[in-house]
């Protein structure tokens, strides 16, 4: 059985919204994430660790996922910093550091820990089949829904397995390296075919299952339990709303 992808359930924060406040929230963070104020994107990214923490997704275990994310909004602000000669020079590292430099290195990683925190986030307090049965509702055909599910579900299988086969490598005494060409080869066949066949063999049993259940024999499919808004629906939207709103005057006003 393969779990749901990175959803955790629970009953505090954003668990208690429907995938349709979520996916209204995960729009408003994107907006802002897109808008071009630092100041704005600083605040969106305080609100989601906030969310984090009020909400059933194991902050530390939520934060570990995203050490590499943080790691490459580093990269990014540091190789615009260095790229960046335009505007007032502040000091000067071999290369002159300059003030619109330090600015856009800023807003290009706040864009990419916003987008991919709130992102990430999304998928940790969304339960996919729900988000799959509001899909359909809005009439997106349900094979595309389900291949939503699939999606969300695959990606959590692949980092077990990858977890699995490098756990065997340590006890064969196999040691992989991708800083060569023959390392890059050896991790091919000894972490990404292993790895790939299990998933193709997965995949294979998904497909038998669903022949066997004449999955998309009709054009249309009911639910048990049919997706309803709610309150905290509502009040998500609004959340959005304010967030949207304060992306578009982010840039109509010039804020920093």
């Amino acid at each position: 059985m393969i779990r749901r992808g990175g959803y955790r359930s629970g009953v505090r924060g954003l668990h208690r919204i429907g995938p349709v406040g979520n996916l209204l929230i995960l729009a408003g963070f994107l907006a802002v994430g897109l808008s071009a104020s630092v100041a704005l994107k600083l605040v969106a990214l305080g609100i989601i660790l906030v969310l984090v923490l009020v909400s059933d997704s194991a902050p530390r275990e939520f934060l570990g996922h995203l050490r590499f994310v943080a790691i490459f909004a580093g990269v990014l602000f540091i190789a615009q910093v260095l790229s960046v000669r335009e505007g007032e020079t502040l000091f000067h590292l071999g290369v002159s550091i300059t003030e619109k430099g330090l600015l856009s290195g800023a807003s290009m990683a706040l864009r990419f820990l916003v987008i991919l925190t709130s992102s990430f986030l999304f998928v940790s307090v969304t339960d996919p089949d729900r988000l799959a049965r509001v899909l359909i509702r809005i009439g997106i055909p349900y094979r595309y829904g389900y291949v939503l599910i699939l999606a969300l579900r695959f990606v959590p299988f692949f980092r077990d397995e990858l977890r699995t086969v490098r756990a065997a490598q340590r006890i064969r005494g196999i040691r992989t390296s991708v800083r060569s060409l023959s390392g890059i080869r050896r991790a091919v066949r000894f972490t990404f075919v292993p790895v790939l066949v299990s998933g193709l063999m997965r995949v294979d049993s998904i497909a038998m299952s669903m022949k066997g259940r004449c999955f998309g024999l009709y054009p249309t499919r009911t639910s048990a339990s049919p997706e309803r808004l709610r309150l905290t629906d509502g009040i998500a939207a609004i959340g959005a709303g304010v967030l949207v709103t304060a992306s578009v005057f982010a840039g109509r006003c010039a804020w920093l």
